[in-house]
This record gives structure tokens, sequence and C-alpha cells, in this order.
């Protein structure tokens, strides 16, 4: 049996001027899940990653972690299909049919709690209309496609890691876990709790993929401490 680690990005910069950046706590959370895993005894046998910045620095912390704990290394690859929707176009989508009046981006929009609220408010309303257009279905299409890869190379006891975004990855295991009239509604709730670094399981076996975890993040518990165990968590 193999198995599949979906593993969303750290912290990135949202509000900045440039989103598709880690912050400096997400670089602490990409390297403290590497590190745990290598604690747990994880050895991957590949790392995937999306295209994207984010994606890709989480990876090389990801394997920086496990490196330093433990005797483990192995390639990177990149899969396009990991990337994420762009959640600008998402708004800009729900704007053009007058949806939305709202003008927010991930770059532009405020840094405090209250303007990442605000964001997501407007994104969850703006990504039920773009569920029914041709870009999500082309979307899904890739997002399944790259899980079935990557349940086809982790047969016989292997293992993959993949580092994505939380739309990806709450789709893929959205598609596992709900009934397909109900795929869309289980992503949009999903992505809204999928904390950066938070780890879905899928198990491979004859009968097909089996998600039997989601959205793990005991690491950055564990790395916070008692005192403040919510230290390191974070949602944007």
């Amino acid at each position: 049996m193999g198995a599949i680690h979906l593993v969303r990005h750290g912290q990135a910069s949202f509000g900045s001027g440039d989103y598709d950046r880690l912050s400096e706590t997400g670089h602490l959370q990409a390297r403290l899940a590497g590190e745990d895993m290598a604690a747990r005894g994880l050895r991957p046998d590949v790392i995937v990653h999306g295209g994207m910045r984010r994606q890709r620095e989480t990876a090389e912390g990801l394997l920086e972690g496990l490196r330093a704990h433990g005797d483990v290394d192995c390639p990177v690859e990149v899969d396009e299909r990991w990337a994420e929707y762009d959640a600008d176009a998402v708004l800009e989508a729900a704007r053009v049919a007058g949806l939305s009046a709202e003008h927010g981006t991930l770059d532009s929009a405020g840094s405090s709690d209250e303007a990442k609220q605000a964001f997501q408010r407007e994104l969850d309303a703006a990504l039920g209309h773009w569920s029914g257009l041709e870009a999500f279905a082309r979307y899904s299409a890739d997002a399944e496609a790259a899980l079935a890869d990557a349940a086809a190379r982790s047969g016989s006891g292997r293992t993959t890691l993949v580092v994505s975004s939380a739309g990806t990855i709450s789709l893929a295991v959205a598609a596992l876990l709900a009934d397909p009239e109900g795929v869309v509604g289980l992503w949009t709730r999903l992505q809204r709790v999928t904390v950066n670094t938070g780890t879905a399981r899928v198990v491979v076996g004859r009968g097909g993929m089996t998600c039997i975890a989601v959205n793990e993040h005991q690491h950055l518990e564990r790395a916070a401490g008692p005192d403040d165990p919510r230290r390191l968590i974070t949602l944007r």
C-alpha cells in the first residue's frame, strides 16, 4: 500500500504586494513540518510541488527539515497542475457578473486580521459563482489528473509528498470524501480551515484511493509549546 501526503504551503505574504512568497513564519512552518515527518519516520520517495514560488519554497523547507533530522533525501519535481486557482481572476469574474463591488486582491488587501476575514468572505462568495464556469471545470480536471498520477507512482509501499495550496488540496480531498453533487460545497468549506502546512493523507491500495486524514498540523502545536500551542497556526 502506498501513501500520498498533501501539504499546504507555509504562510505566504498576504497584503504585502507580493503574496507568492513565504513569510518568515511560512519558512519556519515548512522546516518544522519536515522535521516532524523525519521524527515520525516518514521517508518520501519524491516531493512534488506546484509551480508557484510559495509552493517551491515550502518544498525546499520541508526537504531541509527532513535532511536535518533524518537520513532523508529524495528528488524534487514540479507539476504545474498542483498550483492553485487564480484568486484574483475568481474575484474579477464575480465583479464582472455584478455579484460583488469589492476590489481586494491577494497582493493589495490589508494584512490585519479584519482585512483577511473580509477578503475571505469576498472570496467565498466569488467561489460559488466561479465553480459554475468553464475555468473551474479545467482546474478540477487538472487536480483530478494530478492526484491520479500521484496515486499511480505511490503503489507498492512508496510515498509521494505533494506541496500545493488550500484550494487544490481541498478539491482533491473533497472529491474523495463527498458524493459528486457535494464536492463544491465541501471544497469551499475545507479551504476556510486548511492551515499553512496542514497535511491531508491518502492511502493507495488495490481498491483505489482513500483519504484517511485531513488538515493535520500537530507539528505546529508541538513546536509552539503548551503555553501557546496555536502561536504558529495561520490560515493566511
